[in-house]
């Protein structure tokens, strides 16, 4: 982690820079000095080949700061895949900088919306728009970028179902403009809005209704049968059963989408395909049972409600990484143990 708190206000967000003064008393985030990162990541580096997530935009303290990092991780000759974080499109030649400094990296990106009245009520900022995105996304695959996985979320402010539907086929676009080192993702914002965001603290102003305000109430919620009735909240263009719909027609979609254009095997797709069917399934029999688990009937379908509390909206593996037939260095592990030892720790 390189750095406490957030320079960005999304609405949603637990720890926004509005959260962080009310929660922290932070004014602003709190940056580890790039040396310190540095040397944080190459001792990663010594016991694990595994890749290394650096999660919050470097950029946050400054292109100074994040050049400094990139300076140092290539002194250090990191050769574990680095994987960052993109808050907003960085500044031009920030990418080559990085192509410059690490051999093997990929970064993660949040749009949020291809909405771009979605995006900047979650944003709370004009942001950027598609085309810039679209020739940002150019500028990473001319790069040695492994992997560049986009992500996008149902529940957010001005969303409509209508809306979810059209940002997985902006999906096809960006499939057809890359190559199968893109990947998207969309998933529903749950099961609670943050508590503490902006949305949670004001809700009516963002034109949300929350179901919990208290722990206890949220600990009630964890315990109902179907994720929809763990929903914490719904907004003025959804209700809670219009995200649960959104939820699964958008990810059949695009499961169907990332088929066509390679980015999952036929095997994963029917997997997705198959699980997204028998939720689909099991929300209709809660029904039939009022929604309670009350009833014998229902009590009988617990077990199949547990199996389906997990995401069914992509196949896990996608989020994943490579792996090394070995995954650790056996000999770094010891140095690093007989360290410690001699440090008395």
């Amino acid at each position: 982690l390189p750095v406490k708190g957030c320079a960005y206000e999304c609405v949603t967000c637990g720890s926004s820079h509005t959260t962080c003064t009310h929660l922290t008393r932070r004014s602003r985030p709190v940056f580890r000095t790039p040396e310190s990162l540095v040397a944080n990541v190459l001792n990663i580096s010594r016991i694990s080949r595994g890749p290394i997530v650096i999660p919050g935009d470097l950029l946050q303290a400054g292109e100074t700061y994040a050049l400094a990092v990139l300076d140092g991780l290539r002194a250090a000759r990191i050769t574990n895949e680095l994987v960052f974080e993109l808050f907003d499109l960085p500044p031009h030649g920030y990418l080559g900088e990085i192509d410059r400094c690490l051999p093997n990296w990929s970064f993660e990106i949040s749009p949020e919306s291809h909405d771009h009245d979605v995006r900047i009520a979650q944003e709370g900022e004009p942001g950027y728009d598609n085309a810039a995105f679209e020739s940002f996304l150019r500028d990473a695959l001319r790069c040695r970028c492994h992997r560049i996985d986009v992500f996008f979320m149902i529940g957010l402010p001005r969303q409509t179902y209508q809306s979810v539907l059209g940002t997985v086929d902006y999906c096809g676009r960006l499939f057809e403009l890359a190559d199968r080192r893109l990947n998207c993702f969309i998933s529903p914002m749950g099961p609670f809005v943050d508590p503490g965001s902006r949305i949670f603290e004001q809700p009516e102003r963002f034109g949300y209704r929350l179901f919990a305000r208290t722990l206890e109430e949220h600990r009630q919620l964890l315990v109902q049968p179907s994720w929809e009735r763990i929903l914490n909240y719904e907004t003025r263009w959804m209700s809670r059963a219009q995200l649960v719909d959104a939820t699964y027609d958008a990810a059949e979609k695009l499961n169907l989408l990332k088929l066509r254009y390679g980015r999952i095997s036929r095997q994963q797709a029917r997997a997705v395909s198959d699980r997204i069917a028998a939720a689909r399934r099991l929300r209709e029999l809660l029904r039939q049972q009022g929604g309670t688990l009350e009833s014998p009937a229902a009590r009988e379908l617990r077990g199949e409600i547990n199996r389906f509390s997990v995401s069914t909206v992509c196949d896990k593996s996608e989020l994943t990484w490579p792996r090394h037939v070995v995954n650790f260095h056996p000999l770094g592990i010891l140095r690093s143990a007989l360290a410690a030892r001699r440090s008395g720790l």
